[in-house]
């Protein structure tokens, strides 16, 4: 399972692990431009009722569920005491709860997985690093980061693993204003070591890795994509 998979990173990670052979189902708010393999699913994270819905629907569609890619995310811009009520609960609501609402269904499922469970976590190198007028998503993003580690201690017995991935700035829909500003891509390129930004295929492929049999002994990572943006921020 995918969720926000029909489009941006998330389209790359199913597109990635059809590729590589899985059955994938993307959950999303509109599966409408999942690609044509996947099972697509209409399901609203924030709604438990709807996402034990959609997972039990996977289930039934594809026979077994080995593995869940927790994607869907939201991020409004706003100054420190300028987020509304509505942004700060919807991005803690879709980044977070949406996260663990998702883990929990499909956890019985990911038990009885014959290789063991996987569960991948998108994050992002603000959850390490912070970010001005990103309050909001910062404190999601560490908090999934938070929840990785904690299912990790306490899954690992029960044959399941939990990881995540944190992008750095990655070149999506989402993202495409940074493009458009000539001082903004100076500033992205300049404080990135590999001097350039990320596509969606090399996060794809770090997740295809954590799903995949190599990363069997791999637990409660985060498993940053940023082209050492992070890393350099300790300098």
């Amino acid at each position: 399972m995918v969720t926000g998979g029909a489009q941006g990173i998330g389209r790359a990670i199913t597109e990635r692990l059809l590729a590589d052979g899985a059955r994938v189902a993307v959950f999303d708010l509109d599966p409408a431009e999942a690609p044509d393999e996947a099972l697509a699913l209409t399901c609203d994270v924030r709604d438990p009722s709807a996402v034990h819905a959609a997972t039990d629907a996977a289930k039934r569609e594809l026979g077994s569920l080995d593995f869940l890619v927790n994607n869907a995310g939201i991020r409004f811009r706003a100054s420190a005491g300028g987020h509304t009520d509505e942004q700060w609960r919807d991005t803690l609501d879709v980044n977070v709860t949406g996260t663990y609402f998702c883990i929990r269904a499909a956890l019985p499922h990911l038990f009885e997985a014959a290789e063991g469970g996987r569960i991948v976590n998108l994050g992002s190198i603000v959850g390490q690093v912070g970010a001005p007028e990103r309050v909001a998503y910062c404190t999601s993003k560490a908090a999934v980061e938070g929840m990785t580690r904690a299912l990790a201690v306490e899954l690992a017995g029960d044959g399941v693993c939990v990881n995540a991935v944190a992008p750095g700035v990655i070149e999506t829909p989402l993202t495409r204003e940074y493009f458009s500003d000539p001082e903004r891509t100076a500033l992205i390129v300049g404080g990135t070591p590999a001097r350039r930004w990320g596509q969606p295929d090399e996060v794809a492929g770090a997740v295809a890795f954590l799903v995949g049999p190599d990363a069997r002994f791999v637990n409660g990572v985060t498993l940053y994509v940023d082209g050492g943006w992070a890393a350099g921020k300790d300098v």
